[in-house]
C-alpha cells in the first residue's frame, strides 16, 4: 500500500489539538479538489494504544478510493501519542488525568472533538449544510464512539453509517485468557509500576536497533513505519502507563455479554456495522452470539457482519492485511442505505425508555 507522501492527489494535514484540556494528535485528509462538495465526513477514532500515525496511511487509502464527496479526520486518543506534551507529565501537571485513563474520560474527548469539527465546519461552510457522518472505528473505539452515540442522539441523528474493526466492545475471550488478563487487570496497583519501570530500564540499556530487530524477527511486524511509531510508543514509559491503566479498566469495566440495548439504539441510524475477527478482543463466538440474536429479534437486522479469517486484530501494523480492510470499509460506505433492511425492534420501545435502562 501506498504511504502518505505518495498520495498526491491528497492533503494531509497532522497537528495538535487541545482537547478536554490535553493536546491531541489530530489528522485531516481532504482531496486538493477546489469546491469540492463534501457529503459525508468519516471520523475515525482508533484502539489502544490509540495513536492515529499508525493509521493515516490507512485512512488515505480509504479516502483515496471513494474519491469526490468524501473527507476524514481523525485523532488519538487523550494522553496517547510519541511527545511528552501529549501524553503529560503525571509530577507537575494540572491535567484531568480522569481524561486519558477511563473509559468515561476518553468518550468525553471523542464527544468534544467531534463537537469542535462540527463548529469548524459550519464556520468554514457557513452557507453550506453539514456533512453526513460516517464513524470509523477500530478496537476499543468502537465502544467509546457506540457510547457517544447513545449520549448524543443529535450527533447520531446525523449518522450515516458506523463501521466498527476488530471491536472491542464486550469482555469475553476464552477462559484461561479471561482469567489472567482479569487478574491481572485487578492488581493494576502493582502491575503498572513494575511493568512502566522495566520500560524505563530496558529503553536506557537496549540499542533501538535491537528492539527493532526484535519487533520485526520474532513479533512479525512487517511494517517499517508501524514498528518505527511502535518503538516510540512503547519506548516511553509515561505512554506505556497510559495504555495500560486505560486498558485495565477496559477489561474490568467492559460488559461480558452482548449490549442488545446499545445496538438497537444505534439501529436508528440508517446503517450499522459490525465487523469481526478471530482474536480474544473479538472472537468468532461474538459474531455467532449477535447472528443468533439477529434471528430472534433481539437487535435490528441493519446490522451487517463478516467474518475474515485472515485478518488480526493488530492488522493496522501487518501491510498484507490492510487492503482487504480497506476494500471491506469502502465497499461499506458506498452500500446504499436504502437497500439495507429495517428492522423492527428498535421500533417497539422508544428511545428515551431504552436509554433510561442503560
Amino acid at each position: 500500500m501506498p504511504t502518505k507522501e505518495q498520495y498526491k492527489d491528497l492533503s494531509v494535514i497532522e497537528k495538535q489539538e487541545c482537547i478536554c484540556g490535553w493536546p491531541t494528535d489530530t489528522v485531516n485528509i481532504d482531496l486538493n479538489i477546489i469546491d469540492d462538495d463534501v457529503h459525508s465526513l468519516i471520523l475515525f477514532t482508533p484502539g489502544n494504544p490509540g495513536v492515529v500515525q499508525w493509521y493515516i496511511d490507512f485512512l488515505c487509502e480509504v479516502l483515496q478510493q471513494l474519491g469526490n464527496g468524501f473527507a476524514v479526520r481523525g485523532s488519538s486518543l487523550a494522553g496517547h501519542g510519541l511527545d511528552d506534551n501529549v501524553v503529560g507529565n503525571y509530577d507537575h501537571t494540572q491535567r484531568n488525568l480522569a481524561i486519558p485513563w477511563t473509559m468515561k474520560g476518553q468518550i468525553k474527548h471523542r464527544t468534544e472533538w467531534i463537537d469542535n469539527i462540527l463548529k469548524d465546519w459550519r464556520i468554514k461552510h457557513p452557507t453550506s449544510p453539514l456533512p453526513k457522518l460516517v464513524f470509523l472505528n477500530h478496537s476499543i473505539g468502537a465502544h467509546f464512539i457506540q457510547t457517544m452515540l447513545i449520549q448524543r442522539p443529535d450527533i447520531l441523528k446525523r449518522t450515516q453509517q458506523i463501521i466498527h474493526c476488530t471491536p472491542f466492545i464486550r469482555f469475553d475471550p476464552p477462559l484461561l485468557k479471561k482469567i489472567v488478563l482479569s487478574r491481572t487487570s485487578q492488581s493494576f496497583r502493582y502491575t503498572i509500576p513494575t511493568i512502566t519501570s522495566i520500560v524505563k530500564v530496558l529503553s536506557a540499556i537496549l540499542p533501538r536497533k535491537l528492539i527493532d530487530i526484535y519487533l520485526h524477527k520474532v513479533v512479525c511486524l512487517n511494517c517499517e513505519n508501524g514498528r518505527r511509531i511502535a518503538l516510540d510508543v512503547f519506548m516511553n514509559e509515561k505512554m506505556v502507563r497510559n495504555h495500560l491503566v486505560l486498558g485495565f479498566e477496559e477489561i474490568r469495566e467492559l460488559c461480558e455479554y452482548p449490549n442488545d440495548i446499545a445496538f438497537r439504539l444505534l439501529g436508528e441510524t440508517p446503517l450499522s456495522i459490525l465487523f469481526c475477527v478471530n482474536d480474544q478482543w473479538a472472537p468468532e463466538s461474538h459474531l455467532r452470539d449477535l447472528q443468533y440474536m439477529q434471528s430472534q429479534s433481539q437487535i435490528p437486522n441493519n446490522i451487517y457482519m463478516e467474518y475474515m479469517r485472515q485478518i488480526q486484530h493488530d492488522f493496522i501494523v501487518h501491510p498484507e492485511q490492510i487492503d482487504p480492510v480497506v476494500e471491506y470499509c469502502v465497499g461499506r460506505i458506498k452500500t446504499d442505505p436504502s437497500k439495507i433492511k429495517r428492522n423492527s425492534v428498535g421500533e417497539e420501545s422508544s428511545s428515551i425508555n431504552l436509554r433510561s435502562r442503560l
